[in-house]
């Protein structure tokens, strides 16, 4: 019997199981590498002076718009700041060309805006809520430094953060120094963000690990275990002895290859229980020649002796006795059983001879059997049926028992046998016109045809007598 896992200890549920645990840490690790990568291409252009050089730009256009000493207002400066946080954090012609989106990957508000008046003091800023620039403190040589230079880069940080600054003055149409534009940048590591916020993209990844385990089982249960289970299938009915059953499996991959080695094995197999089979049968045609010859043969010539006297003395008086008839026949008959068992003896003595066809045998068979009883016989026999050494006598033997049963109970006038091959399978049957009601449980001989039958590799006996219709008897096996 085919033995089936619970689904949650088969193949397909521990190789979907596999493939997400294995393919969790491989989106982690690749989302991770890209971001990493596209983290350190936008600080490297940050540190080679890229955010500098966009805060002195923004600072020259705010200075364009001064005019004399009056500022731009505060709605003008504002929408300056966001104008620049827009730039700073847009992938393209932003920081660093590709790589700017990764601000908006690590943190909500990476970058801060913050104009100030040539005295330090805050004019405007953007965003307007939220976080703020970290200003120099008043006094610092930064400010100065920033007038002189035009732009600087303010200290940052790496930890916990990673923070970039720079300082630009804003000089009016007369080159007259007015106010400070400071940029700041703020934002985590990728490593620290995937560790310490759940958000990170976690909607996407669930989905994808579900539409991925579901699109794994589906390709395991189609490609892997219904093909495995058709091997598991086909092993079952081999270890049973049918090797009729084949692995339907002609794809180029592995598993197809190894269907097809299989197949191979079970045809080979097969083979080889056909040999052991035969050798069997010859050893057992070898011992029942034997017992033949050492029982019934001296038996029945003895047998003979003892009829032979009997008739000298019946033939001493001086007329025929009545029974002389008898014993005469009776010593035909004995004749006729010796010359019968001689030619049974020699065909169990020659085992390597070639057995042909069964046809001819069977046709030979209902021939001498018609003559003898003044029946008529009608075949239809293929002729192409090899006389094999296990299928072959089984249905001689059938054959003749079916015969004598028809003449000793039947009644019939005409029998008609058929033999036909289909692919492996055998089949013979033989019919009569007779009074039918034929018990299938009763008798020795349909026991014993049933019983042959049924040892044949495949075999099935079938009694069909139903009273006034006819007997017919079937047997199928694998040839």
């Amino acid at each position: 019997m085919t033995q089936r896992r619970h689904p949650l200890q088969g193949l397909t549920f521990k190789l979907a199981l596999f493939y997400v645990a294995l393919s969790l840490p491989a989106l982690v690790l690749v989302e991770w590498s890209i971001v990493a990568f596209e983290f350190h291409e936008l600080f490297a252009a940050v540190d080679r002076g890229r955010l500098a050089q966009m805060t002195k730009s923004a600072a020259d256009g705010i200075g364009r718009r001064w005019q004399d000493a009056e500022p731009p207002s505060h709605t003008e400066l504002a929408t300056r700041a966001e104008a620049l946080v827009l730039q700073l954090e847009r992938p393209q012609d932003g920081l660093s060309p590709g790589s700017s989106y990764v601000l908006l990957e690590l943190a909500l508000a990476p970058v801060a805006i913050s104009v100030f008046d040539a005295d330090g003091k805050l004019m405007a800023q953007a965003p307007e809520e939220g976080w703020r620039a970290q200003a120099p403190a008043p006094g610092d040589a930064v400010w100065r430094n920033a007038i002189i230079e035009g732009a600087i880069d303010l200290p940052g940080a790496d930890s916990p953060q990673k923070v970039r600054r720079s300082l630009a003055a804003i000089h009016d149409a007369n080159g007259q120094a007015r106010g400070y534009l400071l940029a700041e940048i703020r934002v985590p590591t990728p490593l620290r963000r995937m560790l310490g916020e759940a958000s990170f993209e976690w909607p996407i990844l669930l989905l994808y690990l579900i539409v991925f385990s579901i699109a794994s089982a589906l390709f395991l249960v189609r490609w892997v275990t219904r093909r495995l289970n058709t091997i598991a299938d086909a092993a079952t009915a081999w270890s049973r002895g049918d090797f009729s059953t084949l692995i339907p499996d002609d794809t180029q991959d592995e598993l197809g290859l190894l269907s097809r080695d299989l197949n191979r094995m079970a045809q080979e197999l097969k083979s080889l229980m056909r040999s052991r089979a035969d050798l069997a049968t010859l050893q057992e045609r070898q011992r029942l020649a034997r017992d033949l010859h050492d029982t019934v043969k001296q038996k029945a010539f003895a047998l003979n002796l003892q009829i032979g006297a009997a008739r000298r003395l019946l033939g001493n008086g001086a007329s025929p006795h009545p029974a002389s008839a008898r014993l005469d026949e009776s010593a035909r008959l004995i004749s006729e059983i010796q010359r019968e068992l001689a030619l049974v003896l020699d065909e169990l003595r020659t085992p390597n001879a070639p057995r042909g066809f069964l046809a001819p045998r069977l046709r030979e068979l209902a021939e001498r059997w018609a003559r003898s009883n003044g029946l008529d016989v009608e075949l239809d026999l293929d002729e192409h049926v090899p006389d094999g050494a296990v299928y072959g006598e089984a249905l001689m033997l059938i054959a003749e028992e079916a015969l004598a049963n028809v003449l000793r109970h039947s009644g019939a006038g005409k029998v008609t046998i058929s033999l036909q091959r289909r692919d492996d399978k055998i089949a013979f049957r033989l019919s009569d016109n007779g009074v039918g009601g034929a018990d299938s449980s009763g008798g020795m001989g349909l026991a014993n045809m049933r019983e042959r039958a049924e040892r044949l590799p495949g075999g099935r006996f079938e009694l069909d007598s139903a009273p006034g219709v006819g007997t017919v008897v079937q047997v199928r096996c694998n040839g």
